[in-house]
């Protein structure tokens, strides 16, 4: 017998179910009720808006009976396609076997056909001149940093089915956050494989490197709240990740403009993108910013498996197995979330106050520790009470920050680690890490995106509270030059140029329920 499993689309009574039935690699969606009807429809012909409407003769709101149910190709019905961990497949894998298929038979392909590879990897960024329309299109440093990797995955991800003439493909995801899958996918790293490419970090690919933990960790990012400081905050884990995979400027993970060529780029983009599904599962007001016009309202231009142009904006994206028709192995229940014209009965506001600002110079970052002290005298009372808050969150911010080329390495950040302790991921004073990627690097300019400063933010709650306990005149930052792990042991980085941060605050970001 199949297995069955009800989700309500929405919680209003008469409009039905639809159901998912396993089906080899993915799932197939039936359903009850006129909505279950309507998804079958849509998913056996082409159906027009006016035609939906004059055969229910319902009055369903523009919200509903938009772009989400007739984007192109992206109505209700279809496979539920798996995206599966990498780790657990063997390099025989038919996902794998499909992948390195694909890669060689778009790598055949011209330049400039939009199924190429490298044109795949232009789409993000690259050197390749003259440059076309629709590449260097990438979003890092901004507010649109998940939204447009969703789409950006998608796409790919269709071609690659069609390349691969493997119907079921869907995009492995490498689990080195929340998991700990700190190397490189063996199956990534077989000399004689379309999956390998010697632009990679040596011990990486030697599989006795390491991604280093204290550089990759997203508990911050999933202790936040707000949906635009998390998207910024994410950042920071995913650089860290293309840099140490990359592991010098011949690498191409090292960079925008060249990223997009390494297999690895797109395996380690579906993980990043499960993280969104991940932090937004956590619930206690985590949701997708649906009354932002301005994030809502950004179209971007992508390629579907036949070479054709398409347009794609967030309210498309917001339900990855209803609208995309994929899911991650493993992952909870994904939250349905909607745009509306109208805001939603429960929403929750962020608002941002500044608590302290670091007089001074610019601090810069070098291949030494630098530490930076705070002192706390006369907002050692708000900084206490905010860190304690369940609603409110103490945020160090960094802006201003950029180096003149890639450096190459990321900095962990400890705040009000103790004297003598030992400077590692996962302690209450561990708040993250700053890498630059895209945004922040002069030297990246002239890749279809103009010069701008990047700005990190990292939770201090719970630091905060741990550091408070001392007494002291001031709390610590401490920023570490991180290397990776090669046979088990940290590396000292090689900074191939400084960063300068212009300013660093403590900020107070409120949330609250909206009535």
């Amino acid at each position: 017998m199949h297995r069955l499993k009800s989700v309500l689309l929405k919680r209003k009574a008469g409009w039905g179910h639809y159901w998912l039935r396993r089906r080899g690699r993915h799932e197939v969606r039936v359903g009850t009720g006129w909505l279950g009807a309507l998804a079958r429809r849509c998913a056996m012909r082409k159906t027009t808006r006016r035609g939906f409407l004059e055969s229910t003769g319902k009055a369903v709101t523009a919200a509903v009976v938009g772009a989400e149910l007739f984007g192109a190709g992206r109505a209700f019905g279809g496979p539920v396609f798996v995206r599966r961990n990498v780790d657990k497949l063997k390099a025989n894998d038919p996902i794998l076997v499909s992948y390195r298929k694909a890669i060689k038979k778009m790598r055949a392909l011209p330049d400039t056909n939009p199924l190429s590879w490298a044109f795949q990897a232009a789409i993000h960024g690259t050197t390749i001149t003259p440059v076309l329309p629709d590449w260097n299109k990438c979003e890092h440093g901004t507010e649109f940093f998940w939204s447009w990797h969703r789409m950006y995955l998608y796409w790919f991800e269709r071609i690659v089915r069609k390349m691969s003439e493997d119907k079921d493909w869907a995009i492995p995801y490498w689990n080195w956050a929340p998991g700990s899958d700190f190397k490189l996918p063996a199956p990534f790293r077989d000399t004689t494989s379309d999956l390998f490419t010697v632009h990679r970090d040596p011990a990486i690919n030697a599989g006795t490197g390491a991604l280093n933990a204290a550089a990759v960790s997203v508990t911050g990012s999933f202790a936040l709240t707000n949906f635009f400081t998390t998207n910024l905050n994410i950042q920071g884990p995913h650089g860290s990740v293309h840099l140490e995979v990359g592991g010098t400027p011949a690498g191409w993970m090292w960079s925008v403009a060249t990223a997009g060529q390494d297999p690895i780029f797109y395996v380690h983009h579906s993980n990043v993108d499960r993280l969104w599904d991940l932090w937004l599962a956590q619930g206690g007001g985590r949701s997708d910013p649906t009354t932002d016009a301005t994030w809502t309202g950004k179209t971007y231009t992508f390629f579907d498996e036949s070479g054709t142009p398409v347009k794609m904006s967030a309210c498309e994206i917001l339900r990855a197995a209803e609208q995309l028709h994929y899911k991650y192995e493993g992952e909870p229940p994904q939250v349905l979330e909607f745009c509306k014209r109208k805001r939603p009965e429960r929403i929750w506001e962020f608002e941002q106050v500044l608590l302290f600002q670091l007089p001074g110079p610019p601090v810069e970052l070098g291949g030494q520790e630098v530490t930076v002290p705070i002192p706390m005298r006369e907002i050692r009372e708000k900084a206490a009470n905010v860190a304690a808050s369940a609603s409110d969150m103490l945020l160090l911010q960094l802006e201003g920050i950029e180096a003149e080329q890639q450096p190459g390495v990321a900095w962990g950040i400890w705040v009000g680690l103790g004297k003598g302790a030992e400077a590692v991921a996962e302690i209450p004073s561990h708040v993250g890490a700053l890498s630059l990627f895209g945004a922040g690097i002069r030297g990246e300019m002239g890749h279809g995106h103009e010069f701008m400063p990047a700005k990190a933010v990292f939770p201090l709650n719970r630091a905060m509270q741990e550091a408070l306990k001392s007494g002291g005149e001031s709390v610590e930052i401490r920023f570490v030059p991180l290397g990776i792990l090669v046979d088990g042991k940290a590396t000292r980085p090689e900074v191939k140029a400084p960063v300068r941060i212009g300013k660093i605050s403590l900020v107070i970001e409120k949330g609250t329920e909206a009535k």
